[in-house]
């Protein structure tokens, strides 16, 4: 009986100390990680000279006009004719990005540039579901929620049926830094 005692005070000490990780702080790391290493969706998109036509890329045509009054692009007209035994026109544009739009570029090159359609954040008021896998690693699944960027427009959405993500993260703690999110 008194083993039994001693061993249920041992764990429960072991428990309340400081290095113990809690789903409120796990929550707070995450929340700390995803501010500091954003998560998003990207997908390329083409600049320079582009024919588009009038009927069939009216969706395209409307996204990057938006980009353009909201000042992340700018459209160059060089030509619009009538395509021959079409009733269809060819819209021959140039399309050059701002400096607006430098924070969500992640690389580019001369004809595309890679930017981000989507960011992530963590879903305020919501629990972490925590899993200890040994005393100095954890893995801990949060919600995250879709938001879109001026750029989402131009792709199709990669899941349309949902406006939040599951991701794992996993979490291991060392002495000399306490617990933090692995990258």
């Amino acid at each position: 009986m008194k083993r039994v005692i001693l061993l249920f005070l041992a764990v429960a000490a072991v428990g309340c100390s400081s290095d113990s990780l809690s789903v409120k702080k796990a929550t707070s790391l995450i929340n700390d990680f995803t501010q500091q290493y954003p998560v998003f969706e990207s997908e390329s998109i083409h600049l320079g000279e582009r024919k588009l036509r009038m009927n069939k890329d009216a969706e395209e045509i409307t996204a990057l006009k938006n980009l353009e009054s909201q000042k992340l692009i700018v459209l160059k007209t060089n030509e619009v004719r009538k395509k021959l035994l079409s009733k269809d026109s060819v819209w021959d544009v140039t399309i050059t990005l701002t400096t607006d739009a430098s924070k969500y570029v992640l690389d580019q090159r001369k004809n595309k540039a890679e930017v981000k359609m989507y960011l992530f954040t963590i879903q305020e008021n919501s629990d972490v579901e925590l899993k200890l896998n040994t005393k100095t690693k954890a893995t801990a699944k949060a919600k995250l929620i879709k938001e879109p960027t001026p750029f989402a427009g131009l792709s199709k959405d990669k899941n349309p049926n949902s406006e939040f993500i599951t991701r794992d993260f996993v979490l291991k703690y060392k002495e000399e830094v306490g617990w933090y999110v692995q990258k």
